[in-house]
């Protein structure tokens, strides 16, 4: 996971720039009632965020045509973001690209480009806080495509929120992996929170990793990097031997560790490095 500095965006201009774009007089009118419903909801966000209690925010259960606040429906709400923010002729597209702008790799999975606004509660359940910045986080395709559809009841179940998760889960490292001797060598990776970590943040980090599929997603590329590294350790065992090798994934892995502390070539390089297999000829 990544840390983002929290968007400096008025939810009340966000929303207005939104339905301000609406031809449909009816519908903006509607919509523009429930303003002072859409600010609550978005001061309790906030509130509830910082107290890492987001799961305790009830979801709205009802059908798209059914009223979902005021006089609007789910749907017309959901339709703030996907037909006012998201289209490129409107003028809140302008937030949407900045929003989008924040990150260049997903702080979700910390390796895939951003391309999109994931909702970190659903629109599909939240549909107050469908254009709420503090709600749009930028993502890649997968993990805003792929992450578990269930919604958390608990605070253990909360995946990681880039916007307001800092401190321990970016400092402290939770994200290991081990050498699994195949052939070709592969790698697994795991949490392993530290024991220090109060019970609720340690569940909190397998969430999310469980709810990214990241298990998976990292040992692919963890495969990759290791099919470009293969001709280079090569070279190494023939020169220097089996300890050339073994230094230098050692100072790969300081490397990747000054810059993110738990990403995939952090735990792969450390894992890696403490392997004898590996080093004394498991990469060929």
């Amino acid at each position: 996971m990544r840390a983002l500095a929290t968007p400096n965006y008025s939810p009340k201009t966000v929303y207005e720039t939104c339905i301000n774009s609406i031809a449909n007089t009816d519908l903006r009118d509607r919509l523009n009632l429930v303003t002072p419903n859409i600010l609550v909801a978005a001061g309790d966000y906030e509130q509830k965020a910082k107290a890492k209690q987001l799961y305790s925010i009830p979801p709205n259960n009802c059908k798209n045509h059914e009223i979902a606040l005021g006089g609007v429906t789910k749907k017309e709400l959901k339709d703030v973001y996907s037909s006012h923010m998201v289209d490129r002729a409107k003028p809140a597209r302008a937030i949407y690209d900045l929003l989008l702008s924040q990150a260049q790799l997903c702080p979700f999975c910390g390796f895939g480009q951003v391309s999109t606004l994931d909702h970190y509660l659903p629109k599909t359940k939240y549909p107050q806080l469908s254009v709420l910045p503090l709600n749009l986080v930028p993502s890649c395709k997968d993990c805003n495509t792929g992450k578990s559809t269930a919604i958390a009841t608990t605070a253990e179940e909360q995946s990681l929120h880039p916007y307001f998760d800092h401190q321990n889960f970016i400092d402290d490292q939770w994200l290991y992996a081990e050498v699994r001797k195949t052939k070709p060598a592969t790698i697994y990776f795991f949490v392993k929170a530290p024991e220090q970590w109060d019970n609720i943040s340690k569940t909190r980090v397998q969430s999310h990793f469980n709810a990214f599929n990241l298990a998976l997603r990292y040992s692919l590329e963890a495969g990759n990097e290791m099919v470009s590294l293969r001709y280079l350790f090569v070279i190494y065992s023939e020169s220097i031997g089996s300890h050339g090798v073994e230094k230098d994934l050692e100072m790969k892995a300081k490397s990747c560790a000054r810059q993110h502390t738990n990403s995939w070539k952090t735990a792969m390089y450390q894992a890696l490095a403490l392997s004898t297999w590996y080093c004394n000829g498991g990469f060929l």
